[in-house]
């Protein structure tokens, strides 16, 4: 992708570190459904590792998985997009935050797909930067990406940065509407509620969650029409999706 090579041309690159090193960091990324993981060389656009989860979610064989076969994947609408999430997502990076802060966030948007056999997916994005160049440009990235259109959730081409120990930046604008706008939707909820989210996050109904929690289905149900009037979701499903995409769960 140009913006990569545009925004992001590495001119001191380091030795690249062992992926087995870093997946205790980046565990949290991983979430409920079928996926699958890759490393990404940012100087030579190629992959350094990919998870053979890609024959389930893609129906490609991960000794085929290249950059550019996901991207003739993507919906025509959505490969238009990628680039103004791509190109936010290393603004952010690289102009926003201090350096030393980079490897801190993760960077998730929804995008969708259509496979050879006709049928679409849509897939939740997760990445995290492993490691910078010497010249302090983004040089490994970790990507996750879990199929999530059993959840049917609302393609808004948003962006999110997450971080647990700086401040996070949910649904964002793309292109020329993007600018940083630091919200705090993990916070409107209570531990209680959280653990609720969780459990319906698992597919549990509200006598299992009440057993699991020891209260009652009439509590639960209570939680549940809190949790929903929160967050401005209309059903578990959209519920669900947000609290992924924007790390509640």
């Amino acid at each position: 992708m140009s913006v990569f090579e545009s925004k992001n041309k590495i001119l001191k690159p380091i030795e690249k570190e062992p992926f087995l090193d870093v997946i205790d960091q980046i565990a949290t990324l991983f979430s409920a459904g079928n996926f699958y993981y890759f490393i990404l060389n940012f100087e030579t656009l190629n992959m350094d590792y990919v998870s053979d989860g890609t024959q389930s979610v893609l129906g490609i064989d991960s000794n085929d998985f290249t950059l550019n076969k996901f991207l003739d994947l993507l919906n025509p609408e959505d490969l238009e997009k990628i680039h103004e999430k791509e190109a936010a997502s290393l603004n952010f990076k690289l102009n926003k935050i201090p350096k030393e802060d980079i490897i801190k966030y993760k960077t998730v948007y929804i995008l969708r797909v259509k496979l050879k056999n006709g049928e679409t997916k849509t897939l939740l994005h997760q990445a995290k930067v492993l490691n910078l160049s010497e010249d302090g440009k983004v040089f490994q990235v970790m990507s996750i990406h879990t199929d999530v259109t059993y959840l049917n959730p609302p393609i808004d081409h948003k962006i999110s940065f997450i971080s647990n120990e700086r401040p996070s930046y949910y649904s964002l604008e793309t292109g020329e509407n993007f600018s940083l706008v630091e919200n705090n939707f993990k916070t409107i909820f209570t531990s209680r509620e959280i653990e609720v989210i969780e459990k319906l996050s698992k597919g549990y109904d509200f006598n299992e969650i009440a057993k699991l929690l020891y209260v009652s289905p009439h509590t639960i149900n209570t939680h549940k029409r809190n949790i929903l009037r929160k967050s401005n979701c209309r059903n578990t499903a959209e519920l669900i999706t947000k609290c992924i995409r924007e790390g509640v769960i």
